[in-house]
């Protein structure tokens, strides 16, 4: 068990770098109305070195026999769907803040706790009770106001029916493809390292199909567009960082704190869009967003509180999985041998 400085340090580290996150999507920019950057190098690159930090830690923990089945055929089929839908995904989101700003987009994403709710009733009747659906209303209810106020007030605020539809599509997907993740993860006997390296290899492929199909021969075959400093940093402190940081803040605390850690994020991203983007600040904008977070954490907390773990999340916990503690404790022993 994580000491409570860790844990608090964790979650702090995570919420700033998820608020970073969106921001970084919209200030890698620049000054363009659209990213000079392909979408799909951007993605494409950073699953790339995902593949590779899986293949390290499945060496680290289980040498030669584990880095061997990260390139096993059978295990790479298992995992080739949910990876395309994962990229899917990402697509969605980078092209999403071409048309709306980051902290608009970072407010719609909350809207994954509604769309999970109503996925479960769906799909195998788990229902909320009339408390939980009441905090979805209200969640509804304040990104609904923050959309129309702000599109009204403007204070460099980006809003348009295509970026706000993109955003909510990318809702849905994380959403399904969390219960198809899920599901594939428990039933793989391999180490998680192994299964993450699988994971990320088709999410890297579908990235590099879309870039041929898109900027290839329905462009100008320049696949990479216009790369500056601000897009690796995009890369590398954006995408890269957290997924790691996913999995470092569910194996030192759990997805409950996760989720309220998303939700910190809207208001963190706000003003962040106001110090460095170019927005103005608004109290009936800000008002709007402080309610979606409020109504975020409290769903969380009143799932924790009914004794069932929150069904949100794009990301499994690695808990469950202790081959990936004995992988990342390897390395650390490893180290520390070697100072």
């Amino acid at each position: 068990m994580a000491s409570v400085q860790t844990q608090a340090a964790a979650f702090l580290a995570v919420t700033l770098q998820r608020a970073c996150h969106n921001s970084f999507i919209q200030w890698a920019k620049g000054d363009d109305s659209k990213a000079q950057y392909t979408v799909s190098s951007v993605i494409f690159v950073a699953q790339t070195v995902c593949v590779f930090v899986g293949m390290f830690l499945a060496y680290s923990g289980g040498g030669m026999k584990d880095l061997k089945k990260c390139t096993d055929v059978k295990i790479l089929r298992k995992f080739a769907f949910i990876g395309m839908i994962y990229a899917v995904g990402d697509i969605f989101e980078m092209e999403s803040v071409n048309y709306i700003d980051a902290s608009t987009y970072t407010v719609l994403s909350q809207a994954k706790l509604i769309v999970t709710a109503l996925m479960m009733w769906a799909i195998d009747g788990t229902t909320q009770n009339l408390m939980q659906w009441f905090i979805l209303f209200t969640t509804s209810s304040g990104m609904m106001e923050y959309v129309l106020v702000g599109k009204s007030k403007g204070g460099g605020m980006t809003f348009s029916v295509v970026g706000i539809s993109l955003a909510l599509v990318k809702v849905v997907i994380s959403c399904y493809v969390a219960v198809l993740n899920q599901k594939a993860l428990k039933k793989d006997s391999n180490p998680f390292p192994v299964q993450f390296s699988a994971l990320k290899v088709s999410w890297a492929l579908t990235s590099f199909v879309y870039m041929i199909v898109k900027d290839g021969f329905l462009g100008e075959w320049d696949l990479f567009g216009v790369w500056s400093s601000r897009t690796i940093v995009l890369v590398f402190a954006g995408f890269i960082l957290k997924t790691l940081f996913n999995q470092y803040l569910l194996k030192v605390l759990d997805a409950i704190w996760k989720n309220i850690s998303e939700a910190v994020g809207v208001i963190l991203v706000y003003f962040a869009n106001i110090a460095f983007l170019g927005g103005s600040f608004d109290a009936a904008v800000f008002n709007a967003a402080f309610t979606v977070l409020l109504a975020c954490v409290a769903y969380v907390l009143s799932k924790a509180a009914s004794g069932k773990k929150s069904d949100v999340g794009d990301e499994l916990n690695p808990a469950h999985y202790p081959e990936l503690q004995t992988s990342l404790m390897a390395t650390t022993r490893h180290r520390i041998k070697g100072c």
